[in-house]
């Protein structure tokens, strides 16, 4: 007999806007008893989600399904990295950055038979001051958003465009100082995104020429501009075409300091993670398991 697999399913229930996430009778249809052992899982609370993917490490599991957005993704993911424990995701967060990144389809059941092939790759992570990436964090501005999306209760795509756009106005550039062994940028920010993947989400591509497996990482420094032309850059953004924008620069490597005048907004693969005056960036190569399609 074919020894059973262990995937455990990890359910963030306030991930993104909807109420109907997949519950765990459906899950487990498409996994034959004889051949999978399965667990659902619900997260409670911000951090729970890494403390019930360490117990499903160390209970042997195979397979850990975030099913959720990038933040859920994120949490998840600390718990496997430098293990051989895989990951999967169903998206069901307000972006999804990280799955689109990788055509991981929003379809569930389309997701769930992308776990069931188990097309395995080697995934790279950022370190910023310790703390682990997989898609895109950042600095300045969409951390700033990141910050007040978290905190005013209300999820989703257009209620995040809703704080872009209110915020756009008040929030002012920074002064930082870029180090690498490629040399020295010293400019004004308005933010500077530090990415392992391409997008926030919802196909917003901030780094395009990042890959998850080079043993890079890409910042992408935006300058403020006017609010007239905001919305070209934004078409920038949403056509891959960011770096041929005036108002952006883009660097790669394997480790970066950044200094800041002042102290600056940081988030992590979209969830808000406090405030530094410095950020040290280090690539970690193969930092995690991911089954894509």
């Amino acid at each position: 007999m074919k020894l059973a697999r262990k995937i455990v399913f990890i359910i963030n229930p306030v991930s993104g806007t909807s109420q109907n996430k997949p519950g765990a009778e459906f899950l487990r249809s498409f996994f034959k008893e004889d051949e999978f052992e399965v667990d659902v899982l619900e997260s409670k609370i911000p951090g729970h989600a890494t403390s019930l993917a360490n117990d499903g490490v160390n209970s042997g599991a195979n397979v850990i399904i975030a099913v959720g957005g990038d933040g859920t993704v994120n949490e998840i993911a600390r718990s496997l990295h430098n293990t051989n424990c895989a990951l999967g995701i169903i998206p069901c967060g307000s972006g999804n950055g990280l799955a689109r990144h990788h055509h991981i389809s929003m379809n569930v059941k389309e997701a769930i038979q992308i776990i069931k092939q188990n097309n395995v790759v080697s995934h790279d992570a950022a370190s910023i001051n310790g703390q682990l990436s997989f898609n895109v964090s950042g600095i300045g501005f969409d951390a700033h958003v990141a910050h007040l999306f978290g905190n005013n209760g209300k999820r989703g795509f257009n209620n995040y465009v809703k704080l872009v756009f209110q915020e756009f106005a008040r929030y002012q550039e920074q002064e930082i100082n870029v180090s690498s062994k490629n040399g020295n940028v010293k400019q004004s920010v308005f933010l500077t995104a530090i990415a392992t993947a391409s997008q926030f989400g919802n196909n917003a591509v901030i780094s395009p020429l990042s890959n998850t497996n080079d043993g890079h990482t890409n910042l992408t420094l935006v300058r403020k501009m006017s609010g007239w032309q905001l919305p070209s850059f934004m078409y920038k953004v949403f056509t891959k075409q960011v770096g041929k924008s005036e108002f952006t620069k883009q660097l790669q490597d394997e480790k970066f300091i950044i200094d800041c005048k002042n102290e600056m907004p940081l988030h992590l693969d979209g969830e808000p993670a406090g405030y530094h005056k410095k950020f040290v960036v280090e690539t970690i190569k193969g930092a995690l398991k991911l089954i894509v399609p």
